[in-house]
This record gives structure tokens, sequence and C-alpha cells, in this order.
């Protein structure tokens, strides 16, 4: 991709994947051609930072907008007055962080998130920052045998190690979060190695927080494998790192990518404002 495209400026964050914005106010009504640059830009770097923002929540959820349907999560409370948008917290006390662990949002669901959005509302003076890993560049760098032995697996997600009656999530504390916790656990399938549905490209999709199994084996015959594409997933070519900054938004795409908050900034506070696009089923 060109550095600059339609006036936007790209510059790559790390070798895989990753790139800052400029040259654009994501406050005001982008036009057409604005809006692709930006989807053409998310499709080749998967995770987009744009810097120096100045967002409402309305703002977010209007520039969000313009990239699909808005996804209404189905255990965190929204703002008053903006349905589609929520915040993540984490006080000086508080022992758990909202995302400390690979995942890829709403891989648990039917119809896992297209992309996220997360906007910098109140940070704490250090750390804090977000690790995304590239699961294209995870898929190509197997060998050519253990593509063949995984490409017809179906993985098994649920959303019982963040919101089930035993997620440690809720031993340890989210206090200021609106946070529903449930009673039943749900489980779906969708295939280990997924096929990008608006570029084709292959990419692993499964990860240690969200996926629990691998369908038709055994918790003792699953595990290893499970645990071995994970670790492969995250070796540090395939990384980038988001270091966040007053008004950076991070926008990421989670069909080709996985994340991970990182919790090194005890007692101190750190606010981010969220929106996520629906999905579709993965294929």
């Amino acid at each position: 991709m060109r550095n600059a495209l339609n006036g936007l400026r790209f510059r790559r964050i790390s070798g895989s994947l990753g790139a800052e914005v400029s040259g654009v106010d994501l406050s005001r009504d982008l036009d057409d051609h604005t809006v692709a640059a930006i989807r053409t830009g998310l499709l080749e770097h998967l995770v987009l930072v744009f810097r120096d923002q100045s967002l409402e929540p309305s703002s977010l959820a209007a520039f969000a907008r313009r990239f699909g349907k808005l996804n209404r999560h189905p255990y965190v409370k929204p703002l008053a007055g903006h349905p589609d948008v929520f915040r993540i917290v984490k006080e000086p006390e508080d022992v758990h962080h909202f995302g400390n662990g690979w995942h890829s949002d709403l891989s648990y669901a039917e119809r896992p998130a297209l992309a996220t959005m997360l906007y910098a509302t109140e940070l704490p003076p250090y750390g804090g920052d977000t690790l995304f890993a590239d699961m294209r560049a995870a898929w190509h760098a197997l060998s050519d045998g253990m593509k063949a032995m995984i490409e017809g697996l179906v993985a098994v997600f649920s959303n019982e190690r963040t919101y089930g009656p035993d997620a440690a999530r809720f031993r340890h504390g989210v206090k200021k979060m609106e946070v529903a916790q449930q009673s039943e656990i749900t489980r779906v399938e969708h295939p280990v190695v997924r096929t990008h549905p608006e570029t084709g490209e292959k990419a692993l999709y499964l990860n240690p927080l969200h996926t629990v199994g691998l369908k038709d084996m055994t918790a003792e015959e699953s595990k290893p494998l499970i645990d071995y594409l994970c670790r492969h997933a995250v070796r540090p070519e395939f990384l980038c790192r988001v270091r966040w900054q007053p008004g950076s938004l991070a926008f990421w795409d989670n069909r080709a990518t996985m994340h991970y908050a990182v919790d090194d900034f005890a007692g101190h506070r750190r606010v981010m404002t969220r929106v996520t696009l629906e999905g579709d089923q993965p294929r």
C-alpha cells in the first residue's frame, strides 16, 4: 500500500501489522473516499492507530457506523444515551484487567465482531499498552504438514472463562464496570483456519481465552494442539504494540488478529471507550 492514500498518511508500526494514520479528523463528517481509504488501510495493516483525536461517544459511534452495523455487547452495560458504546474501566484497586489475555473480541458468539474501535479516555502515567498478533502471518509461517492437518479442524469457543459462573474477573474484581455474569455457559463452533470475507486471505482463528476445545476430540487430545497454535501465533515477529496517548483511537480487524491488554499499571486508573462492529459467521 502507498504511504499516502486520499490525503491520509500511513506509517507502519511493525514489520507484520499495524500502522499509524495521520491527516484526518475523525470527529468530522468524512467523505466516502476517505472512509474507503481507511477501510483499505485496515484490510492491509489490520490495526490502525489515529493520534490526537477528540471524540465524544456520539462522534465515535458515528465514525464507526461508516464501516458497518454496531454490535451491542451481550454482557457489558452501555453508556447512558449511547446504546452502542461502553467504557472499559480499571480502578487503582481492581485486580482484574478487562482484556488481559490473548483473544479476539466476541469469538464466543455465532457472529463474532468484525472490528473494534478503542479510544483512550483516561490513561495511567505509564503502561497499559495493547499488543496485537497477526493471525495471517501465523498461518503462513506454519509448515505445509501442519497446514494440511489443521485446515479442516473446527474449534469450540465459549464464554465460560470470561463471563461464566467461575470466571476469574468476578472472583477478583472489575469494580466499576457493569458486567453481567452468566449462569449458563454458551458454546459455538468456528473453523480453526478462517478465510477473510473481504480479502480471501487465510488466517488462524483461535485464542487462549475463548477456545476451549476442538470438535470431535477429547480435551486431552485437543489441548496440546490449541496450546501450540496459540503460542506460535504470538511469536515476536507477528506482533505490534500500541502505546496509548491521550486522544488515541485504535481500529482493528478481529477476523485476522488477536489482542492483549497489558496489565502493568497497578495503582492507577485507566478508562477506554469502545465500539464494536457486528461481524459475520466465520468460514
